[in-house]
């Protein structure tokens, strides 16, 4: 990689961990500044009544470091574990887990892990990182960052979900996904009505027909929870009987359609966001096409 690119690199990691800082989450910190990190500046923009060229400045000359220094502790080793892939299996585990270093890393950093290994381009093998090893990670918002809000919005469209203060200001906007079908998105006067951190999983074949091996096992299931659970680390259960805002382990998903009904984002956002609000905070979504509108 040349010298431009490595520039460019390294300037859109600094405004993802930036934006990531003040509340306005881009899934993944990557260095690679796509649709969803535009969208967060977009929306920091708008808070602070900027530019995107404004916004953009005020974030790359903010005074924190892009990145600090962390050292690896037997703690970061005893959250590795198993995750398995296959619903049965999953059933049997004590916890869903992070199944290496280098994700439990990526998660308590909001980093990918391509760009995780970047920034320590020493370390080859990650399986082989020692206790009191320190790595280089993003500079990212502690877990109990959370101005209140009072009221939150998701927008289809460009796959937000936005937390508004009790003056109406934005104050935090973090990227999710909605059902592939739109006529499976929950509307109309919805609220935030339940808080259930670390959530079990009930898998019910009857909510994937597609899957074959579903359909093999034949019977509901209890995941346990854990990171690699399928609804994540949290679930606000919503007004709209069955839906909800979670998690997911797969955070490079986030931010287009692809679930099954539910709105899904980061685990570290949708902690955020649950401690940003409280039961009863009143939920709008827009952005749907109308009925009888073609899909985008």
């Amino acid at each position: 990689m040349g010298q431009t690119d490595t520039h460019t690199v390294a300037v859109s990691a600094r405004l993802q961990t930036a934006l990531d800082r003040s509340g306005f989450g881009v899934g993944l910190i990557d260095g690679k500044f796509g649709v969803r990190s535009r969208n967060a500046l977009l929306d920091y923009a708008r808070a602070q009544g900027l530019s995107e060229k404004a916004a953009r400045a005020q974030l790359l000359a903010a005074p924190e470091s892009p990145t600090v220094t962390y050292t690896i502790t037997q703690a970061d080793w005893n959250d590795v574990g198993q995750a398995p892939a296959d619903f049965l299996e999953a059933s049997a585990v004590p916890h869903m887990a992070c199944t290496s270093l280098v994700e439990e890393l990526s998660e308590r950093f909001h980093v990918s892990e391509p760009y995780l290994s970047r920034l320590n381009p020493a370390i080859g093998e990650w399986n082989v990182a020692t206790v009191g090893m320190s790595v280089n990670v993003p500079n990212v918002r502690p877990p109990t960052w959370h101005p209140a809000a009072t009221r939150l919005e998701i927008d289809c469209r460009v796959f937000r979900i936005r937390a508004f203060d009790a003056q109406a200001a934005l104050v935090g906007s973090f990227p999710c996904s909605i059902a592939r079908d739109h006529t499976r998105v929950p509307t109309g006067e919805l609220k935030v009505t339940t808080f259930a951190p670390n959530p079990n999983y009930t898998f019910d074949p009857a909510v994937f027909p597609e899957s074959h091996r579903a359909q093999e096992i034949g019977h509901k299931l209890i995941i346990p929870p854990g990171p690699n659970n399928p609804v994540g680390v949290y679930w606000l259960s919503l007004s709209a009987p069955g839906f909800g805002i979670h998690g997911t382990p797969h955070p490079e998903t986030i931010g287009r359609q692809e679930s099954h009904g539910c709105f899904r984002m980061t685990n570290w956002d949708i902690v955020t966001l649950a401690g940003m609000v409280t039961a009863g905070a009143p939920l709008a979504v827009t952005g749907l096409p109308e009925a009888g509108a073609a899909a985008e």
